[in-house]
């Protein structure tokens, strides 16, 4: 059984109301722009991430709905303290008293999640809650509702974005999330570091190999200056990662994600970028593979149809796998997606092939 079977979301970001259903273990999300791609990622994300006490607070950063603290002396640096602007997280974009979001999952993680905001009554005595202020509150059940303090502004004070960056990780199962942007040679490397002398370190080298077969080893170091680099086969010496081309770097966070999330979910945004519509099938059948291996449940979104026709030159080739896959295309304003299996998107590929 996958760890998420059926999501339901209720007044969160774009989605005044969304249910989908017959979740499997690999999840391709599909759309046109602003359908919800992303808020249905971050939504399976904050609800996954049950002990968390940094819900939400990547995908702000993520989306720079932040701003930093002005009297903070350490604003320029990694370790800046920032304020979240948590308005975007309700429908309407919006801030006052009873506005509030539910996410809902069934299956093993069978999960529930509300965040809603309430105002202080000018006669509660609680401190440090002044009167008339807005207070955000989280609550899933069986677990005591906790209540943060948002400043005049509707801003919530997060810390250093450096402490739950990556925080899904450390939980029980683990929650990845896999961003737009290229990895930075620091985040590389603690990832790295957690899957090197492991089973996931030789499926990191396969994953990377399918991009480029003559890469034989890998090194990240993190020093005072971080370096990752590979040895390549008959080559002299190393080079550093980034010569290698964008695809490289893409297959190298993707599969440091999949074996640090082994039990868990993985969400990844626009699972294309920088990869090549060529590698696409191979791709296909790393990723479906090991989320078997390790029992990871993947949701991606996509807007390349080559993603499309790589699941479906995949299935040509071995249904039994991709049986394990399904589509599901968000339309705005409508309350379910429309789901496909493998087999209904190679049809569809080979109808579009014929017509063309």
């Amino acid at each position: 059984m996958v760890a998420i079977t059926s999501i339901e979301i209720e007044g969160f970001r774009s989605f005044q109301r969304l249910r989908c259903d017959d979740l499997a273990q690999v999840n391709l999300v599909v759309g046109a722009n602003n359908s919800g791609k992303t808020a249905l990622l971050e939504a399976i994300e904050a609800v996954a991430s049950r002990d968390s006490p940094f819900v939400l607070y990547r995908a702000s950063v993520d989306r720079n709905e932040f701003s930093r603290r002005v009297d903070d002396k350490e604003s320029r640096r990694e370790g800046a303290q920032i304020e979240l602007d948590v308005r975007h997280w309700f429908h309407g974009h919006r801030l006052d008293d009873g506005v509030a979001f539910r996410l809902r999952t069934t299956g093993r993680l069978g999960l529930e999640l509300i965040k809603a905001v309430r105002r202080v009554g000018h006669s509660d005595p609680r401190p440090p809650f002044a009167g008339g202020r807005l207070l955000l509150g989280e609550s899933r059940p069986g677990v005591p509702v906790a209540e943060l303090p948002l400043t005049p502004d509707g801003l919530l004070g997060a810390g250093a974005p450096s402490t739950f960056l990556t925080f899904g990780q450390r939980l029980s199962p683990p929650v990845g999330f896999v961003t737009t942007d290229r990895l930075t040679p620091r985040a590389l490397a603690r990832l790295w570091t957690n899957v090197v002398l492991t089973p996931g370190e030789d499926r990191t080298l396969e994953a990377l190999r399918l991009i480029d077969p003559s890469i034989d080893r890998l090194a990240i170091s993190e020093s005072d200056s971080t370096i990752a680099r590979v040895l390549q086969r008959g080559a002299q010496g190393p080079v550093p990662l980034g010569t290698l081309g964008e695809g490289v770097s893409r297959a190298l966070a993707l599969a440091l994600q999949l074996a640090l999330c082994k039990g868990g979910v993985l969400l990844i945004d626009e699972i294309e970028n920088g990869l090549h519509w060529s590698v696409m099938p191979r791709i296909w059948r790393f990723l479906v593979e090991t989320a078997r291996t390790l029992d990871v449940q993947v949701f991606a979104s996509t807007h390349s149809k080559d993603w499309l026709e790589g699941l479906a030159d995949l299935h040509r080739t071995d249904p039994t796998l991709t049986a394990d896959v399904a589509v599901h295309r968000l339309e705005a304003g409508r309350e379910t997606p429309v789901r496909f299996d493998a087999a209904g998107i190679a049809d569809y590929v080979a109808m579009e092939l014929e017509a063309r």
